[in-house]
């Protein structure tokens, strides 16, 4: 039986990189580090000689996003459009869309479009929603509601 959420993981070319990127940009904190190989992480993974590294950043509220560089075997080559059977996105609230979709985008993150706003039935502006990419192609939503 479930119990509760515990992570997202997402499969990054380069895990400095990718640390850089959430903590630098969008403000994660690096919330622990690891590298596994050997029996465990093949059981768990499904590969012979598995070896990875990664790191879990998160903002202080509990989930947390595992970023892992599979050293051994190595990844193939990506490229999921947001359309994808199998492709996934992990969405964040923002203040102020506009200014972070102007201000990230110098930094890195890749929207597919700036904010679009979005009205209810009476034709009231009530969230302004953006989908863009990391550096890696994994696909991120960010919403202000109003």
């Amino acid at each position: 039986m479930l119990k509760s959420m515990f992570h997202t993981g997402f499969i990054v070319d380069d895990v400095e990189e990718a640390v850089d990127f959430y903590t630098n940009v969008l403000g994660f904190r690096v919330a622990m580090r690891m590298e596994r190989q050997g029996e465990f992480i093949d059981q768990v993974l499904g590969f012979d000689g598995a070896h990875i590294k990664g790191a879990f950043v998160d903002l202080g509220e509990g989930h947390q996003l595992e970023l892992i560089q599979y050293i051994n075997p190595p990844s193939g080559p990506g490229g999921i459009n947001r359309n994808d059977l199998g492709a996934a996105h992990l969405a964040f609230y923002v203040e102020d869309i506009d200014a972070f979709h102007a201000e990230k985008s110098e930094q890195g993150l890749r929207p597919v479009n700036p904010p679009a706003p979005n009205y209810d039935e009476n034709g009231n502006l009530f969230r302004k929603v953006m989908y863009a990419q990391d550096p890696d192609g994994n696909w991120l939503e960010f919403v202000e509601l109003l």
